[in-house]
This record gives C-alpha cells, structure tokens and sequence, in this order.
C-alpha cells in the first residue's frame, strides 16, 4: 500500500499545498497552541499551516515519500515538523503521548479511530474530516467502505462535546459528500 501511495505523492509532487479549506474554517475552535497530530498526513499541507501557526506538529503517514516531501517543504519554510512513517492499516497503535489536537483528513480507516482518540488527551480535541454517502452528491471513492454512513461520525465520538458537526452539506471534489467533526474529549472524572 505504501508503495502505491508513494507512486502517487511522486505524481502530485509539483501541486499546491493548500491547507484543507474546513481546516481553517474550524482554527478557532482549537485551542491557540499546543501539540498537534496529523494522522495520514500525505505531503502534509495541513501540518504546514499548523506549524505556521505556532503549533507543534507530529505528521504521520506510511509514505516514505509523501513524509520526504514534506520535510523539504518545511525545512524552505524554516518549520519543524516531527515525520514519523508508519503503515497505519497494519499497525494502527502508536507509541505516542497524547495531543492538544489531532487531526485526520480524507482517511477512513475505522479501527484506527480508537487510536486517534487514546491520542487526544482529556480536553483535548479531535479533527476529522473524510467522505461521506450523505447529502445528495453522486460519487465518491469507489469502496464504500471509504465512506461514512450518515450520521456514523456523531456516533464514532459519542461522550465527546461536539464543538461543530457537518455532513452532507459539500461535495467532494471527486463526488461525494463530505462529514467533518470537531470534538473534545471529556476530562477525566476526579473520584
């Protein structure tokens, strides 16, 4: 898999690397500074932006070349950004502490977002934002298995304080509609 993703970063390589316009739509709604974790990170636009912005950012991905790319383009912008290459899909446990903010973008792997949340320490926040069958857009990735049902991403983080939830309102830029979610994780109770 990682093979073929790095195929495809090789491809992509002289494109843009704009964060993901939801992302800064819902900048403020994270807390101002702080650790942050970008799972599936590909060439890492949104680690980028977060780093510009004073975050510090951990960019994950199975891609050896997506994560090269990204540690040229931010050693030009004069940022640190901590690469750690990992196949999520064969390993989804990471040996990190846990995160002001973690973020994934157009990734679903479902047995992973157990691990994204054991990776959001209490009060902590959640990023997520991936294809969804809601809405009424024609299209999408092909395996419906990378796509969210409706109203699946409010369920995936019940317990948690949702701070903003969108589905079916845009379309994916390849069809599709799109699900985004920002939550905090509840603190833990004091007994």
């Amino acid at each position: 898999m990682a093979d073929d993703w790095n195929k495809i970063w090789q491809e992509r390589a002289n494109t843009d690397l704009h964060p993901d316009p939801w992302l800064r739509k819902v900048l403020p709604l994270l807390p101002p500074a702080g650790r942050v974790l970008d799972l599936a990170c590909g060439r890492g636009r949104n680690a980028l932006f977060l780093a510009e912005g004073g975050y510090a950012v951990t960019a994950v991905d199975a891609s050896g070349e997506a994560l090269g790319q990204l540690a040229s383009e931010a050693q030009r912008r004069g940022l640190r950004i901590d690469r750690l290459q990992q196949d999520l899909e064969t390993d989804p446990r990471l040996v990190l502490d846990p995160f002001d903010v973690v973020i994934q973008f157009f990734y679903l792997q479902r047995s992973l977002i157990p691990e994204m949340q054991r990776l959001v320490k209490p009060g902590g926040i959640a990023v997520m934002r991936t294809f969804s069958r809601a809405g009424n857009f024609p299209g999408g990735p092909g395996n419906p298995a990378f796509s969210l049902d409706p109203g699946e991403l409010q369920a995936l983080f019940a317990g948690w304080q949702v701070l903003l939830h969108e589905e079916g309102l845009d379309e994916a830029h390849r069809g599709g509609g799109l699900a985004g979610i920002v939550a905090r994780r509840p603190m833990e109770r004091q007994d």
